[in-house]
């Protein structure tokens, strides 16, 4: 065989290799959904995840790097009030200083918490609500990243989040992923 022929062998092999081996992305259609787009800071998002979670007549599962948003963990917690299938996965950066965390104030709200540490960072932000919505951006859930216009400029972050309605095949993919997180995580115990 010439160098050339050797040479073609090898990529088509490589090739190969590389597609049955490569993971698929998983297209989801969304017919007949609706998406409320929010871009911080000239948006305010904090609200509108607080009522998302607040909407909730099932389960509100969240999956986020940073974890301090006051509204949106009184939400969390209310939920929990109302008996609604509440569980969150943190990075483990969020349990260093678990005194003054998010986390220890979901745990002592009785909101189960996992901590994942399997990564450098586990730096996902989405929600899932229900079975038809789903909620994810660049935004942590913090002040700076959803205060809006309220938070002056120089301590906030620009932003993006996005709420999806009517997407149960997305909010499948998230609830899916959300269990896989937690189930190389940690669950936490009340620090209270």
């Amino acid at each position: 065989m010439t160098r050339k022929h050797l040479t073609s062998i090898g990529l088509a092999l490589a090739v190969a290799f590389a597609s049955a081996h490569a993971p698929a992305a998983q297209r989801v259609p969304l017919t007949g959904a609706t998406v409320d787009v929010y871009f911080a800071p000239q948006d305010e998002i904090g609200p509108p995840v607080a009522d998302l979670i607040r909407s909730a007549k099932r389960r509100v599962w969240v999956a986020g790097y940073y974890f301090t948003h006051a509204e949106v963990g009184k939400a969390l917690r209310e939920a929990k009030g109302r008996g609604i299938d509440v569980r969150v996965v943190l990075d483990s950066s969020q349990f260093r200083d678990a005194q003054y965390s998010g986390a220890t104030y979901l745990l002592n709200a009785g909101v189960p918490v996992w901590m994942n540490d399997r990564h450098a960072v586990m730096h996902h932000k989405f929600i899932v609500v229900d079975d038809d919505r789903t909620a994810f951006g660049s935004a942590n859930f913090t002040k700076a990243a959803m205060g809006g216009r309220k938070v002056d400029p120089a301590k906030s972050n620009a932003e993006n989040f996005n709420i999806f309605f009517g997407v149960p095949a997305l909010t499948k993919q998230y609830a899916d992923e959300f269990g896989r997180l937690a189930a190389e995580s940690v669950l936490q115990r009340d620090r209270s």
